[in-house]
C-alpha cells in the first residue's frame, strides 16, 4: 500500500512541476517603450498566465479609474504614487506595493517622477487593442 501511495506522489509532484513550453528570458532594457500618454510609458511582457510591465511616469500623470478582470500588483521602484481603490486612497512609495483586486476600480496619480512594476494575473489580454473599461486614456501632466 506504500509503494501505490508513493508512486502516485511522485507522479502528482512530476504534473505539478511540468511547464506547457520551454523557458524564456526577456531583457527589458532591449526593449523599446510604448508612449501611452505625454509622460508616461511601458513596456512589459505577456506569458500565458501573466503579464509584467514597467512604467516610467512623469510627476503629474493620471491613468483615470478603470477596471481589468486581473488582480495587479504594482511595485512602486522609483518616487510615489497616489493610488485610489474602491474609495480609499493610498500612498505608495518606494520600496512599497500594493495589491489591487480583480475587477476593482483604481486609479493612479504620480506624486514625483516614478518607475512602477506591475503584474497581473491573468494575463491582460486587453493590451492587444490597448482597452480597459474605464473612462478613457491616461493624461499627461499638466501643460502637455
Amino acid at each position: 500500500m506504500r509503494q501505490y501511495l508513493l508512486a502516485g506522489l511522485v507522479v502528482v509532484s512530476a504534473s505539478a512541476c511540468a511547464t506547457p513550453g520551454p523557458a524564456k528570458v526577456y531583457d527589458f532594457n532591449a526593449m523599446k517603450a510604448d508612449r501611452i500618454s505625454p509622460g508616461m510609458s511601458r513596456r512589459f511582457v505577456m506569458a500565458d498566465q501573466s503579464t509584467m510591465a514597467i512604467y516610467n511616469l512623469r510627476k503629474g500623470v493620471v491613468v483615470p479609474v478603470h477596471s481589468h478582470d486581473s488582480e495587479q500588483l504594482t511595485f512602486v521602484q522609483e518616487g510615489r504614487l497616489r493610488i485610489a481603490v474602491g474609495g480609499q486612497s493610498f500612498e505608495v512609495r518606494q520600496g512599497q506595493v500594493i495589491v489591487i483586486p480583480a475587477n476593482a476600480p483604481h486609479s493612479i496619480e504620480a506624486l514625483e517622477n516614478s518607475v512602477e512594476y506591475d503584474y497581473f494575473a491573468p494575463a491582460r489580454r486587453s493590451w492587444v487593442d490597448d482597452r480597459d473599461t474605464g473612462s478613457g486614456p491616461p493624461s499627461g501632466p499638466p501643460g502637455e
